[in-house]
């Protein structure tokens, strides 16, 4: 077992939901089983690995609200780390990495981005330097902290300009899709559907189970019908699914008289994609097979079992409509859980066994649901979804959608706006970045993510997406 201690002077910005989210990760980013605790005025933090690690700890930054951040690579020792200057000795090291790494790759970097860089490097090496007395080692690293933000930013659009602008050469826009998940119970009226219309040139129609067979042996259609033939009157390209969800909310209340046994929540759950690859077939273009199948603990079914059922969902769209492309969804690339439950697979493992397989599947979603929920994604440094991206587009070769969410009000400003300003242009940039789809529509109040806040009122960040796909989408 390894165990790494952290001094920390800003005691107060530990509460226990933050530590409860606290856990250290191996050189691959991912994950370790973790366990993190107070022990007088520090924090301890034990993985069932002895090997050196980073500590990744949600922490407030100054002008962003809370972020992921991680430390660099920490041996364990007994005496303890200052966390405060371990957190900007690891931002630091990752915003000049990626510079260094773009640099070799022919960015060419402003005076601006460089001087930003330089300024959080001198901060870091104020507070690295004299680590005495510890507040002021920790003042210092906090400035770091800050200024590592401001850079990665400009770093991140400056990237995002000169990659977009490397990709517009011999095309007016790029390929990529924008999507927007249509939930609720009915169409969107009239004047939500221009709004849509200008900003998305795909719906995303759910067809769950849940949903289409609330009652056993009774599917109601009424409402994905609905859908459909809304998104076809403004021609939108439609994408139908997660045909098979693996999520307690997408399930119906009488699936669990099955759980336990594998082959009758097998056939259940095919029967179910069948009957919606029958009926809409022609006229999906895009079919989201599987969904969260890295969600654990799910009506008992195994890791194992769950790629078997998405596996064979899979081959099922694929022979009953063959025109269109099907991908499957993991949830929490960062595989953020494998930190609170031992001895699970990774998202990369669960698509890197599927497409083994040889299924014909033509990519894979991620869901990039931020917030700090037990099933959502912390917000990171922009740089840390870059990483991620460039990571799945080399070892799997295939295409990705992204599914996101951000939720409004986890900031005193309108971090919706924010991100979609600051980090989606980055995204997009991305070769293998195909499809984005925007996850909610409309505000719920457990989770203030969607476009539409629950008065029925157009929020700005609907305009941001616009202004995107004015810009550089099709």
């Amino acid at each position: 077992m390894g165990v790494t201690r952290l001094a920390v002077c800003a005691r107060e910005r530990i509460s226990d939901d933050r530590l409860a989210r606290v856990y250290a990760t191996g050189p691959d980013e991912l994950p370790y089983f973790t366990r993190a605790y107070r022990s007088g005025d520090q924090i301890v933090v034990e993985r069932n690995d002895d090997a050196s690690g980073a500590i990744c700890i949600p922490w407030p930054v100054l002008g962003e609200g809370e972020w992921l951040l991680s430390t660099a690579t920490l041996m364990e020792r007994e005496r303890p780390y200052l966390l405060e200057v371990e957190l900007a000795r690891g931002e630091v090291y990752r915003l000049r990495n990626q510079l260094a790494n773009w640099e070799m790759l022919g960015l060419e970097t402003p005076d601006s981005v460089r001087a930003a860089v330089l300024e959080a490097t001198r901060l870091f090496s104020r507070a690295a330097a004299n680590q005495r007395p510890v507040a002021e080692a920790a003042k210092w690293a906090e400035q770091a902290i800050a200024a590592s933000a401001v850079a990665s930013h400009a770093l991140a659009a400056t990237y995002a300009e000169q990659a977009i602008r490397g990709r517009l050469v011999n095309v007016d826009k790029l390929p990529t899709m924008l999507g927007v998940r249509v939930d609720g119970d009915r169409a969107p009226d009239s004047e939500l559907t221009d709004a849509l219309a200008s900003a998305f040139n795909l719906a995303v129609i759910p067809c769950n189970w849940r949903t289409v067979e609330a009652d056993e042996g009774r599917r109601g259609w009424d409402v994905v019908d609905a859908k459909i033939a809304w998104a076809e009157s403004r021609g939108f390209r439609v994408a139908c699914g997660p045909l098979v969800e693996f999520d307690e909310r997408s399930l119906p209340h009488w699936s669990y008289l099955w759980e336990g046994d594998m082959e009758t929540l097998s056939a259940q759950m095919l029967r179910h994609a069948t009957a919606v690859v029958q009926r809409y077939k022609g006229r999906v273009s895009l079919w989201n097979v599987a969904g969260r199948i890295n969600r654990q603990r799910v009506l008992s079914l195994t890791d194992e079992e769950r790629l078997h059922i998405a596996a064979r969902a899979v081959k099922l769209t694929r022979d009953l409509d063959p025109r269109a492309p099907v991908v499957v969804t993991l949830d929490q690339p960062w595989a953020e859980y494998l930190g609170r439950h031992n001895g699970e697979l990774s998202p990369l493992d669960f698509a890197d066994a599927l497409a083994r397989a040889d299924l014909g599947i033509a990519g894979f979603a991620l869901e990039l649901n931020l917030g700090a929920g037990q099933h959502e994604t912390m917000l990171r440094n922009p740089l840390a979804f870059s990483r991620l991206l460039d990571s799945w587009s080399v070892r799997m070769e295939l295409p990705l959608v992204l599914s996101i969410h951000v939720p409004s009000g986890m900031t005193e400003y309108d971090v919706q706006t924010h991100w979609i300003v600051k980090t989606l242009p980055m995204l997009l940039a991305k070769n293998c970045v195909q499809v984005v789809v925007w996850n909610q529509l409309i505000d719920t109040e457990a989770t203030p993510a969607g476009l539409v806040d629950a008065s029925g009122e157009v929020k700005p960040a609907l305009e941001s997406l616009r202004e995107l796909r004015r810009k550089y989408l099709q």
